[in-house]
């Protein structure tokens, strides 16, 4: 009898080889931030409106996920500004690994699988008093009214780690709205 390989579905589909001796198979990708937001493990941690009322740094958000052997991936930052009253020029945003932080009000991060009860475990705060310290590691220029989406997928937050985003709004400022949005998942393990 010939070696076969037969399906495990009962259905009696045989393997197929190509001239090369080459198995045929095929695959279905899918994102890793899709499966997160299937498997219960995307958030999104929004600070809703936060009023800038001088030209100086506030801390708009920070974020430090507590989860023990687990990863977070940042995926996307989105930054929202609206028109300021008294301000002229770029104002900037700064990117904060591991800033200490006092003050702020807590966020709760929402599931992106709205079927899932999983919290997010961590620390999420919006409007501190002050964020100092730690390493600035990016630094942009933001003018009023405008809309970002930074796709970052690429830093990582292990338990232990923090993240911090802190908004200087145009020279002469008196008012000026923002918002941010940190969204990102745990990474699945079983990918490592």
């Amino acid at each position: 009898m010939a070696d076969m390989i037969r399906d495990g579905g009962g259905r009696g589909y045989l393997a197929k080889i190509n001239k090369d001796n080459q198995l045929i198979t095929r695959a279905t990708a899918i994102a890793q931030h899709t499966v997160s937001a299937i498997d219960g493990n995307y958030y999104e941690i929004y600070t809703g409106q936060v009023t800038l009322t001088t030209a100086g740094e506030v801390g708009v958000i920070y974020m430090a996920p507590t989860e023990a052997d687990r990863i977070f991936i940042v995926d996307k930052v989105f930054i929202e500004t609206w028109a300021s009253t008294g301000g002229s020029g770029l104002g900037t945003y700064k990117y904060y690994k591991n800033p200490t932080v006092t003050g702020g009000s807590t966020i709760v991060p929402v599931n992106s699988n709205f079927g899932t009860v999983d919290d997010f475990d961590g620390t999420a705060l919006k409007s501190l008093t002050t964020m100092t310290g730690g390493t600035v590691w990016w630094l942009g220029g933001l003018s009023a009214s405008t809309s970002l989406v930074i796709d970052e997928e690429k830093f990582c937050l292990p338990n232990g780690y923090g993240f911090g985003v802190s908004i200087t709004a145009p020279a002469g400022n008196s008012s000026m709205v923002v918002n941010i949005n940190i969204a990102g998942y745990y990474i699945n393990p079983d990918l490592l």
